[in-house]
């Protein structure tokens, strides 16, 4: 049995793989954004802790850790799966691009946070991303992280963000495998999945592309495989199950380096 931080966990695949995970009898911690799904995720798991808060903030971030630390006394797994797609730039309260508060800020300022409890279990970190790092779902690449742009104030477009953001997961996922090779870092592309990341598009898109999605339950899999499976590869880009590279934009050490420089000046050390 594994003590899971499962971030992202009331909907689509997170709320799947807690369903799954909590049937395989591991001891769950599950953070959801809104307060009514936190609710029912309660209700249907209740051996689990479920905590509401929107990690998109560094106050969020720091209520969830604390949250966390008050529940469990060691964390053998993070996974960071909360994502988004605005088809409009959105900021966040601190004056954050979504897209980069979610997907970047977010597990970064998470794993930090949770660090110390982390060290005091198996230490694996899975970061859900996408092989939208690659190239945008619409338009063209390539994909690039600009240190110098993260908050997209003079470059935004909602599927080169969503890309850019994913990348800059990625980055920061190999250059926390450096910094800490004392933990297991991994990421994932759990397929092209049918959740309602695109529920602020036109209906008319998403139901086009719905029909080619694999189900959120499907989805879920090789993340809870990520999450529990003895064998896997620290410091690897897993394509659902199979190991594989990622972009060579994404093993870009000066870039890491300095997207790691740079949010440290937005959200302190890690």
């Amino acid at each position: 049995m594994k003590t899971i931080v499962l971030v992202g966990a009331t909907s689509g695949l997170g709320r799947q793989a807690a369903a799954q995970l909590a049937a395989a009898g591991h001891r769950l911690v599950l953070i959801g954004r809104d307060e009514r799904r936190a609710g029912r995720l309660a209700a249907a798991l209740p051996s689990a802790s479920v905590i509401a808060a929107d990690v998109a903030t560094l106050a969020g971030v720091d209520h969830v850790a604390k949250e966390v630390a008050s529940a469990v006394d060691h964390v053998d797994v993070l996974v960071n799966n909360a994502g988004v797609m605005t088809p409009t730039r959105q900021i966040t309260a601190e004056g954050i691009e979504f897209n980069l508060a979610v997907h970047h800020l977010a597990p970064y300022s998470m794993t930090s946070r949770l660090l110390p409890l982390l060290h005091r279990g198996v230490g694996r970190v899975v970061n859900v991303n996408s092989e939208g790092h690659r190239a945008p779902m619409r338009g063209r690449g390539p994909i690039q992280v600009n240190p110098a742009d993260l908050n997209a104030d003079r470059d935004f477009d909602p599927f080169l963000t969503y890309s850019r953001t994913k990348l800059a997961n990625l980055l920061f996922s190999y250059e926390l495998q450096r910094r800490h090779p004392e933990l297991i870092v991994v990421a994932l592309h759990p397929g092209m999945v049918r959740t309602d990341l695109g529920r602020r598009f036109p209906r008319v898109q998403v139901a086009l592309l719905s029909a080619f999605l694999l189900s959120a339950r499907q989805g879920a899999r090789p993340l809870v495989h990520l999450a529990t499976a003895a064998d896997v590869v620290a410091g690897g880009y897993y394509n659902r199950f199979t190991l594989t590279s990622s972009s060579a934009a994404s093993y870009d050490m000066a870039t890491a380096r300095q997207l790691w420089e740079a949010t440290v000046q937005l959200r302190g050390s890690f």
